[in-house]
C-alpha cells in the first residue's frame, strides 16, 4: 500500500509539470550560452572586427550577445563604457546597459532589429548592426 502511494504521488508530481516551463528573470551570458545549446530554434551571428552580435530565437523572444573591442559595458576596464540601443521594426525599443539581454513578446511575423552603440555620453559611435528575426511561435 505504502508503495502504490509512493508511486501515484510521483505520478502526480510528474504529470503536475507542463510543457510551459518560466523563463529566468536574470538571464546571464553563461545562461544564454547554455540555452542556445539546448533550445535554438533560429539562429544568426554577424561577424565584423570591432561588433559582434550572436541572436537566436525561442518562442516570441530574441536572445542577444553582443561583443566589443573597444568598449565595455561594465567599468572594470579601461574601455570606454557602452549602451546598446535596440530599434525593433525601426521603432525606438529600449536602450540596453548589459552584453547579453533578452527581448520578449515579440509579435509573431518577420521583423528586423537593429542594434546602435552608444558611448558612454549617449552620442553614436557608429558601431551598429541590423538582424532579420521571424517568430513564429508565440510560447
Amino acid at each position: 500500500m505504502k508503495r502504490m502511494i509512493i508511486v501515484l504521488t510521483v505520478l502526480i508530481a510528474a504529470t503536475g509539470c507542463g510543457k510551459k516551463i518560466p523563463e529566468p528573470k536574470n538571464v546571464s551570458a553563461a545562461s544564454v550560452s547554455d540555452l542556445k545549446a539546448a533550445t535554438t530554434v533560429q539562429s544568426a551571428q554577424t561577424m565584423d572586427e570591432d561588433f559582434q552580435v550572436k541572436t537566436f530565437v525561442k518562442g516570441n523572444s530574441v536572445y542577444v550577445e553582443c561583443y566589443l573591442n573597444d568598449y565595455s559595458f561594465s567599468g572594470d576596464t579601461s574601455k570606454q563604457l557602452a549602451t546598446v540601443s535596440v530599434l525593433l521594426d525601426d521603432k525606438k525599443r529600449i536602450n540596453k546597459h548589459t552584453a547579453a539581454f533578452i527581448l520578449k513578446d515579440i509579435p509573431h511575423g518577420a521583423h528586423k532589429i537593429r542594434l546602435e552603440i552608444l558611448n558612454d555620453s549617449g552620442q553614436k559611435t557608429g558601431l551598429n548592426k541590423e538582424i532579420e528575426v521571424h517568430i513564429t511561435s508565440t510560447m
